[in-house]
């Protein structure tokens, strides 16, 4: 497994995480990033503010990630790499700690959450 600086998941917390789950949040990354990811695709309401909800920024294609998807672990990616997994039900984030990209797992339709640090302001989708 590649090894993922916690440094990296506890700026992104306390960037974008609600501030009851921020702890909980990096342990369940590094510790049970399936727990994470059943948050993510179930409850997603409980990690992220809901003024995320509906909102997305842009990537570009070489930014380089984390992502927490159906494998059940946090990999290091590119974005072009995640566009590939074409699944609802992951979570993204900027190995810069800028922005992050998130889909439920849907049913009938995957909710779409993200924010950026560079717009100061969440962009609705």
């Amino acid at each position: 497994m590649i090894h993922i600086d916690i440094q990296i998941i506890q700026a992104f917390s306390r960037a974008f995480v609600v501030k009851n789950f921020r702890n909980r949040f990096v342990h369940e990354a590094i510790k049970k990033p399936a727990r994470l990811h059943q948050r993510i695709c179930h409850g997603i309401e409980d990690v992220f503010p809901i003024a995320y909800k509906n909102c997305s920024f842009q990537f570009l294609p070489d930014e380089p990630c984390l992502i927490l998807c159906g494998n059940l672990r946090l990999e290091k990616s590119t974005w072009s790499q995640v566009q590939s997994v074409g699944i609802g039900g992951f979570l993204v984030m900027s190995l810069s700690q800028l922005k992050f990209y998130a889909e439920t797992e849907g049913r009938p339709k995957s909710e779409i959450w993200g924010a950026s640090l560079n717009h100061g302001t969440v962009k609705k989708i």
